[in-house]
């Protein structure tokens, strides 16, 4: 998964698509994995994010969330079935994870997201944070980053 995130970065920094699946926002069905996730979940859910970006000017903490709830992919578990190996699975939402020094101030984060998981149940916490993050990025101007959700 650090693999994954230092993509995110490189994107987002050169313009490039890290990610494949997901076409825009009514544009296409996009990809999912492991869970089924309906498109209609996925664009409400990308709707409500956009709405809470531009309401509260908080892309940049949902970049630093995404970033951090994926910091706990560990490479030293070989072979394991996920979501063992840790990654970007949402588990930032949870004691001790969240109260670490380094997530500081990232539970306003999750909370001001709650509303979009509350609406749309079917969308894990894991692809409402990376889709934030992802969103976030896109608003500021930066690339459209298309995400594989499902997780």
């Amino acid at each position: 998964m650090k693999i994954v995130c230092a993509s995110l970065l490189l994107a987002a920094i050169s313009g490039a698509q890290a990610f494949t699946a997901p076409a825009p926002l009514n544009a296409g069905a996009r990809t999912s994995t492991s869970l089924s996730v309906k498109q209609s979940d996925l664009d409400g859910a990308q709707e409500m994010v956009d709405g809470i970006i531009k309401e509260k000017n908080c892309g940049p903490v949902f970049v630093r969330l995404a970033w951090h709830d994926s910091g706990t992919h560990d490479v030293s578990i070989p072979d394991s079935e996920w979501p063992k190996a840790g990654g970007a699975i949402g588990s930032i939402r949870f004691d001790p994870e969240i109260n670490h020094g380094a997530n500081a101030g990232l539970a306003g984060a999750v909370k001001i997201l709650e509303p979009v998981k509350e609406a749309f149940p079917d969308v894990s916490y894991a692809d409402i944070f990376q889709m934030a993050s992802a969103r976030g990025i896109a608003l500021a101007g930066g690339p459209v980053i298309d995400m594989k959700y499902g997780r």
